[in-house]
């Protein structure tokens, strides 16, 4: 493949993404996952937490594919909200509309540059313990479209992330799968979080499935059901669980999602040797 993509830029509260449109998927076909570990690389290329394939499937329905940085699948809600303001940008759907993703299908509501998901309720699995290198981690196991292990710890800033990430991500007790990673502390109705995501594999600015699960978590010690979640990148999402903490009935996810660049990527940009 020796023609350039076209690609569209997106930032969702920090976590940022290549947005490909179903004719730069078709010239892609079978070499999608390929070409994703490679613009995902960065320094090498153009660099991205994922990249979302999008494409209009009817009246307000959009479908939603999202790609790690490493080709593998999943879910992901920034991505989703990248998503939907997208295809209202594309003229595919109107501000209302459902994402068909991994996850169901998610309804969406786009404001000005601000996307509303209305997501299933995260799963509480328990606690669980895990112990790497020698030290006990003991946090709440969560499913919020994919899994997340909530640590909570006093000093946010100073927690070794970058040791205790790859190490819990691919722990034993959380199955052949693995986790994300996600460390929190709450005070009040703000949550600060850090996470490491698997498939990208280190610590990304912001992840918006994993402020639904550290919402939850924090729910679950008594905070409110309405919270405002601060990630790495400084730039809040505001996450509602209506119901009861141990049984919400849904998860609204709220955020600013950016258009930052629209262009083609060169195949100098993939075609780069190793």
């Amino acid at each position: 493949m020796n023609r350039s993509i076209r690609v569209t830029g997106m930032s969702g509260a920090g976590n940022d993404f290549l947005v490909v449109g179903p004719d730069a998927a078709a010239q892609l076909g079978t070499e999608r996952a390929g070409w994703v570990r490679r613009v995902c690389a960065r320094g090498l290329s153009l660099g991205a937490d994922g990249v979302l394939f999008v494409e209009p499937r009817g009246a307000d329905r959009i479908g939603v594919s999202y790609v790690n940085p490493d080709g593998s699948s999943a879910f992901c809600g920034n991505g989703s909200r990248c998503a939907a303001r997208y295809a209202y940008l594309e003229g595919w759907a109107g501000a209302r509309m459902v994402l068909v993703t991994d996850a169901g299908e998610i309804p969406a509501e786009v404001r000005d540059d601000t996307v509303r998901l209305e997501l299933p309720a995260p799963i509480d699995h328990g606690e669980r313990e895990a112990v790497c290198d020698g030290s006990r981690h003991l946090g709440r196991f969560v499913t919020a479209g994919i899994p997340h292990f909530v640590l909570f710890v006093e000093d946010l800033a100073a927690a070794p992330l970058e040791s205790w990430g790859p190490a819990l991500r691919r722990h034993p007790v959380f199955g052949p799968e693995g986790t994300n990673v996600n460390l929190v502390a709450v005070d009040g109705a703000r949550v600060r979080l850090r996470t490491w995501e698997r498939g990208v594999e280190r610590e990304t600015l912001c992840c918006g499935s994993g402020a639904v699960a550290a919402a939850l978590a924090a729910r679950l010690r008594g905070a409110p059901e309405r919270l405002e979640v601060w990630p790495t990148g400084g730039i809040p999402v505001r996450v509602e669980l209506p119901g009861s903490a141990a049984a919400p009935e849904r998860a609204i996810l709220e955020g600013e999602a950016r258009v930052l660049f629209r262009g083609e990527v060169d195949p100098e940009a993939w075609e780069w040797p190793g």
